[in-house]
């Protein structure tokens, strides 16, 4: 017989073992008889013959080494799978995946599921090794006649493979290969997945390929796995799914795309009712049954899935997740692995975030700042003691493309997915108010702090010293000037000639450092600039950064790391990642945090104050500072109680293209729909934190402050103008310098008194005595003291405003309340109060355009000519 002969009859075998129901070991004989004739049938020939001695047992015939051969070794691995985050009421947050799937075991699958996938797929699938031979021979002779790689034939065992290497493909090189279906590389595919086929199900039992066949295969739309696919197009779980719903489903898996029902419900319906067809000739239903569902439509109740943030209800705060499991090494050794943990590994991840609190936030910010103004408002809201986030929000929303969108966190430092930051402008005062106070300078300090001053930057020391240089740093104020006045009312008024000499004394290191440490570093992860202009905010920073360092102030001088994530848990359950226990460290003394947040209430409750407006409701106690940069680039407010330190900065963040990208100022932008002559941390992100805190703390306890030693809430003290290191708590009455004070007995009607230069002099009244202010001369402001404490009448003393605004009316006389009961009063212009800090007095607002605390016609104080209305 001619070689070409006997190629023919090998053909001619071959074929009617594939399409006849010819005797196999007949069929097969001639094969092997006729496979030497060519080497390429050889080669291709025994892809299929090889493994399938082995697979049915035949290896005495053919040699047992054969089976040994054709084996290869197969790892499976874990499936990818969904990954949740969950918020405070574990409630979810937001999912992430690669496939979106969620694993089930096999007794969690309906059976109707189970009879419809082995119907159309492998009907004999318990009753045969890992390969069809006559369905392999009869796809191979296809192939081969149509000169590609058409047809399948491959048992459910086999498709099982073959889905595993597609699913742990690392890249479209290795993805491909493994899809290869065109020569060679076809058949070297096809030939790997048979000898895998075999490890397979020499390890596993058929009933555990199976199960996991149905979390691996590919439904469409997004659907990996069946509990996936059920609730994808039926909003069910797998162990729900009627008959007609299975039969769908196992008709998907053949060409998802093709059958997907939401994208061609015609084509999926006509393979649904081939599966019913299968399933009615194999016998797993009857005719009848399949007859009456082959005339029902599909039914179908979809369910979106979102992956990522873009869907979450809490974008912004998601993102800060996301970037906030890259830094947990318990998750992977590189960022790139622990977000592959979060994309594949079917974590469960409980979060600090409470959806009140988030949807609060969100509206307190869109209330004041649209998605599209040219500014953005951007909040973050910590716990003090713990570190919780509680809310992140922007007027922006999170997102890519888009008008009013972004996906820029301008709550939060660059590292975890903000910008670089804003300046905090007189914000970051406080620190320079708690290296005062930490290096033991008085808060009776006082300095005469004009409308400008000059000081040779020569006078500055940073943390490598003395600073050299020959220039100087001229700051002034935005409403004037001041004669004497001491640390707590430079703080409450903010003023920045004050502030520029305090640093003197304090030197700029130990506030960059205090800041640092309390976590208000630069946005950017630079180093903290040390430099004269710092002390009065020019280090960009994130509202999280600024909120985590008061929260230290509320935490009585704890700083605690801020965390979103409490615990994380693996696909089986196991906690791998616990942070219940707040990551907390002492930065300040107990006592030098509570005069700070002494000092700092009073920037809010006592009258002049620049956080005047934002007094929260029922008399709550709160403690904060308001912020403005040069130009009114970025304003700011960050407050906070006992229980909760919230950050509020409102600015230009894109900048004017015109001007090569400059950022303008917000003075004259409309902010949702209101224009705004001039920006002042007290008139926008100062009400946007007021909305925020009123609600949230609606309901819970009026904590207070604890006093610092030896400090009333309205500290009496005196000096002169050079500073003293004596104590911390230097509230004596004494007379010096620029500033008198006169002094009352304990339990009697004395009238303290000094005519002092300052705006405010104290009285000086003791427990149970009246204490009356000393007047003030004309000058910058009018003057007007402090009267004395608990139970006295706090009379303020006179003056008169020596240049108040020209297009302001002269306010009229103030008359404010003294700490408990007694009576304040006072009839000038920047009105005394009395030592609990009175409402009623009147006052002219401070520099920044802060808000002086009220408004006309109710005996308030007013911030300035612009502000009214806000």
């Amino acid at each position: 017989m001619s070689r070409t002969a006997r190629v023919v009859d090998l053909w001619s075998a071959a074929r009617a073992m594939a399409f006849s129901p010819v005797p196999f070991l007949v069929g097969l004989r001639r094969v092997f008889v006729a496979i030497g004739v060519s080497a390429l049938c050889g080669v291709l020939m025994a892809g299929i013959v090889l493994p399938v001695v082995g697979a049915l047992g035949l290896g005495a015939r053919v040699g047992s080494e054969w089976f040994d051969d054709m084996t290869i070794d197969f790892e499976p691995g874990p499936l990818a799978e969904t990954s949740r985050i969950l918020d405070a009421d574990g409630r979810v947050l937001a999912t992430f995946f690669d496939e979106n799937r969620d694993y089930v075991e096999l007794d969690e699958i309906a059976d109707v599921m189970i009879d419809a996938i082995l119907a159309v797929e492998d009907d004999r699938f318990f009753e045969r090794g890992p390969i069809d031979f006559q369905g392999t021979l009869r796809a191979f002779i296809r192939n081969v006649e149509a000169g590609e790689t058409q047809a399948g034939g491959s048992t459910l065992t086999q498709q099982y493979v073959k889905l595993v290497r597609v699913s742990q493909a690392q890249n479209a090189q290795e993805r491909s290969s493994v899809l290869a279906s065109d020569g060679v590389d076809g058949y070297r595919r096809k030939l790997d997945e048979l000898r895998m086929a075999i490890s397979v199900e020499q390890e596993y039992t058929k009933e555990e390929i199976l199960e996991r066949y149905l979390n691996i295969a590919f439904f469409g739309s997004r659907a990996y796995g069946v509990e996936a696919a059920a609730r994808t197009y039926f909003s069910v779980g797998a162990g729900e799914l009627t008959l007609a719903q299975a039969a769908l489903l196992a008709g998907i898996v053949q060409s998802p795309n093709r059958y997907d029902p939401n994208r061609n419900p015609d084509a999926a319906l006509a393979r649904r009712n081939v599966v019913l067809g299968r399933m009615a000739e194999t016998g797993m239903i009857s005719e009848l049954t399949a007859a009456e569902l082959r005339g029902t439509d599909l039914d179908l109740k979809p369910r979106s899935v979102s992956n990522g943030c873009v869907d979450s209800y809490a974008g912004f705060y998601c993102d800060y997740v996301v970037n906030e499991i890259r830094t947990i090494e318990e998750l992977g050794s590189t960022p790139e692995e622990r977000e592959h943990a979060l994309t594949r590994g079917g974590l469960t991840i409980e979060s600090t975030l409470r959806r009140s609190v988030q949807r609060t936030a969100e509206g307190a910010v869109s209330e004041r700042v649209a998605a599209t103004d040219e500014a953005i408002a951007s909040l973050a809201a910590i716990e003090p003691g713990t570190g919780d986030i509680q809310a992140l929000a922007n007027s922006r929303e999170y997102g890519v493309d888009g008008e009013g969108v972004s996906n820029f966190n301008y709550a939060v430092d660059r590292d975890m997915g903000g910008s670089v930051g804003m300046q905090p402008g007189s914000a970051a005062k406080a620190f320079v108010l708690a290296a005062a106070v930490k290096q033991g300078i008085g808060l009776g300090t006082s300095f005469s702090s004009p409308a400008q001053i000059s000081v040779p930057i020569s006078r500055y020391s940073d943390c490598d010293g003395r600073i050299r240089s020959s220039e100087t740093w001229r700051p002034k104020n935005y409403d004037g000037g001041y004669g004497g006045i001491d640390v707590r009312t430079a703080t409450e008024r903010s003023v920045n000639t004050f502030f520029a000499q305090l640093a003197v004394e304090t030197g700029l290191c130990e506030p960059a450092k205090l800041a640092q440490k309390m976590g208000a570093g630069r946005a950017d992860g630079s180093d903290y600039r040390t430099f004269p202009a710092s002390v009065l905010g020019a280090n960009e920073v994130s509202p999280l950064g600024m909120a985590q360092a008061y929260a230290t102030f509320a935490n009585r001088g704890v700083h605690c790391q801020p965390r979103a994530v409490v615990k994380v848990k693996n696909r089986s359950g196991k906690v791998v990642v616990d942070r219940s226990e707040p990551d907390c460290e002492r930065v300040l003394e107990k006592n030098v945090a509570d005069t700070v947040n002494s000092v700092l209430e009073g920037v809010v409750h006592n009258a002049g104050g620049t956080g005047g407006r934002m007094q929260l409701e029922d008399g709550r106690r709160a403690a904060g500072k308001t912020g403005t940069t040069n130009g009114a680039v970025a304003v700011w407010f960050v407050g906070y109680t006992p229980q909760l330190a919230t950050a509020v900065a409102v600015a230009d963040v894109d900048g004017d293209e015109r001007d090569g990208g400059r950022l303008r100022s917000l003075d004259g932008m409309s902010f949702n729909g209101e224009q705004i002559p001039q920006a002042c941390g007290g008139c926008i992100p100062g009400p946007i934190w007021k909305h925020f805190m009123d609600e949230i703390l609606e309901g819970e306890p009026k904590k207070t402050f604890n006093r610092p030693r030896g400090i009333t809430r309205r500290d009496d003290s005196g000096g002169g103008s050079t500073p003293s290191r004596d104590s911390s708590n230097d509230d004596a009455g004494s007379s010096g310098g620029d500033r008198n004070s006169g002094s009352g007995d304990m339990n009697s009607d004395t009238t303290g008194g000094g005519q002092g230069s300052s705006e405010r002099t104290d009285g000086g009244g003791s427990d149970g005595s009246d204490g009356r202010g000393g007047d003030g001369n004309d000058g910058d402001r009018g003057g007007g003291g402090d009267g004395g404490s608990t139970g006295g009448d706090g009379g303020g003393g006179s003056g008169t405003p020596d240049d108040p605004p020209s297009s302001v009316p002269p306010p009229p006389a103030g008359g404010g309340d003294a700490n408990g009961n007694g009576d304040g009063g006072g009839d000038g212009h920047g009105g005394g109060d009395g030592s609990g800090g009175g409402t009623d007095n009147d006052g002219w607002g401070s520099e920044d355009r802060e808000d002086g605390g009220g408004d006309w016609g109710n005996g308030d104080s007013n911030p300035d000519p612009d502000d009214s209305g806000w």
